[in-house]
């Protein structure tokens, strides 16, 4: 039972975590975009943080969602440097 508890978290942070990749990403729809789209997705980081979820603490969940976010979307923008894509400028989203 506190197995299958620990697997309905776990799945509910990542669908948080996995919000419509509109909202995380730019939109681009070069195949450089792409390419580190799914670079971003597969992330090995992203699995630890998944794992270390603690069942039943809503603020560690929340705060778990945003770290998920805002390591893929700096994956995201390291591949597409790598890629030499610049970055345009702007305004960095606030990290709560």
């Amino acid at each position: 039972m506190k197995r299958a508890a620990t697997l309905l978290v776990v799945l509910a942070v990542m669908g948080c975590a996995t919000q419509s990749q509109e909202s995380i990403f730019p939109p681009d729809t070069s195949a450089d975009a792409a390419a580190c789209r799914e670079e971003a997705m597969r992330d090995p980081k992203l699995s630890a943080m998944r794992r270390s979820v603690y069942v039943g603490f809503q603020a560690q969940e929340e705060r778990l969602s945003n770290e998920i976010i805002a390591t893929q979307r700096g994956t995201y923008f390291d591949c597409m440097a790598q890629r030499g894509h610049v970055r345009r400028g702007g305004v960095e989203r606030v990290r709560r």
